[in-house]
């Protein structure tokens, strides 16, 4: 476990074999931490046994920890890059910065040293909750059935509706290939919270279909919010310690709500709204014969989305009209007189929600230091890695988004 300015001293001497290129190394630091990372360079036993340490735990494959300094620093994020050690930028945990790291670090707040042991455990299969069975919850249930068998051990179902209960667990449990998937449990207020991972798809407002609101998800906010923190403090008080899986809109929103007014640890919450932009921006690319492989999206289920056509041959105006048809595709689903909650149950809930729990790369929204921000990224014993990209451009506009989502959470989502 190393400090700061510790790890900054033993990666002066471990990524340089010139003096030359150790200062260039120290150059890089902010004056206070340059100060505070020479004064141990000049302290030979304590610099030796700093390295010593390093070198130990890097032979034993065990992973670098360092605690973060700033308050608002995102807690148990895997870093690649010195930009991301030096707590400046929330961008630079998604543009790759300039400077490499050697070796991955475990970031953590330094009221997490007291659960070194607890961090690495939790291993598939998982128990999760679902709470709420209307068209998003019952839909993504489906899909966890189907897709969940090598990561799920139980599936267990609650909502307020006794009979929809039941349907749910009799149905869902006849959805059958003839091998073993993962099981549907009917359980009552009492047990749901008996889980590792809390899905939220409660929604106690859905604005109707002849709307003329340009984001619909904002107005779901206040509402949906009081009934999440709700769950969450009967969850706490229950001994709940796992994740808090939000699928209920404004997912981005709520998240933060869930962090600042429940109390909820950062690295436990995680949105699930991105995957069905993404999703929904590569089927209108298709359309247009615009699609290319690399295309990706950053930000929120909603206003404030950014549509990159392509990271190796990036268009503006084509990124900028992808961006606005795919915050509109959901319109385009309610001009048919049906509302949209399939897609983004499967490919924002089931889909992305399975891959989470595997570890592998997916499409959800975790905290940065300021909001949630949604991006490809993979979850790692409890920490997260994000995809790293090079293309400086995204910079200033995951700013603009930043800035979008702390007005409306500032707001407290409103739309006036």
């Amino acid at each position: 476990m190393f400090k700061k300015a510790e790890l900054m001293a033993v990666l002066a001497l471990h990524t340089t074999s010139l003096e030359s290129e150790k200062d260039d190394f120290l150059r890089l630091l902010p004056e206070n931490l340059l100060k505070e990372t020479k004064e141990i360079l000049q302290d030979a036993h304590r610099i030796k046994s700093l390295v010593d340490t390093l070198n130990r735990t890097l032979q034993e494959k065990k992973p670098i920890f360092m605690i973060l300094e700033k308050e608002k620093s995102p807690g148990r994020i895997i870093a690649s890059t010195l930009e991301e050690l030096l707590e400046t930028d929330t961008a630079d945990l998604i543009v790759k910065g300039s400077t490499s790291l050697p070796f991955p670090v475990y970031l953590l707040k330094e009221n997490d040293r007291n659960f070194m042991e607890e961090l690495m455990k939790k291993e598939k299969p998982f128990t999760v909750s679902i709470l709420g069975l209307g068209d998003v919850g019952g839909t993504l249930l489906m899909g966890l059935r189907l897709l969940g068998r090598d990561v799920l051990k139980e599936i267990r179902i609650f909502d307020l509706d006794e009979k929809k209960r039941r349907r749910y667990y009799l149905e869902i449990n006849e959805v059958s290939d003839g091998t073993e998937l993962p099981p549907v449990k009917e359980v009552g207020i009492d047990e749901v919270f008996d889980t590792d991972v809390l899905i939220f798809t409660v929604s106690v407002y859905i604005p109707p279909l002849d709307t003329t609101l340009q984001d619909v998800r904002l107005v779901q906010f206040d509402k949906n919010r009081k009934i999440l923190l709700s769950y969450a403090k009967q969850a706490e008080q229950s001994g709940f310690k796992g994740y808090y899986f939000i699928v209920s809109d404004p997912v981005d929103l709520l998240c933060m709500n869930l962090m600042e007014e429940g109390g909820i640890e950062s690295h436990r919450i995680r949105g699930f709204g991105l995957g069905v932009m993404e999703a929904r921006a590569r089927f209108i690319a298709s359309e247009k014969g615009l699609l290319k492989e690399d295309l990706r999206t950053y930000g929120p289920h909603g206003r404030g989305l950014i549509v990159v056509n392509s990271l190796k041959s990036y268009d503006e105006e084509i990124s900028k009209e992808l961006t606005h048809l795919t915050e509109r595709e959901n319109f385009r689903v309610r001009e048919t007189g049906f509302k949209p909650y399939i897609a983004p149950a499967l490919s924002s809930g089931a889909i992305s929600i399975v891959k989470a729990l595997k570890g592998t790369e997916h499409l959800s929204t975790f905290y940065n230091g300021k909001v949630f921000m949604g991006a490809r990224n993979r979850l790692i014993g409890s920490f997260t890695l994000t995809e790293k990209v090079s293309f400086e451009p995204l910079r200033p506009l995951l700013k603009e988004t930043e800035e979008l989502l702390l007005s409306f959470y500032e707001k407290k989502g409103s739309i006036e």
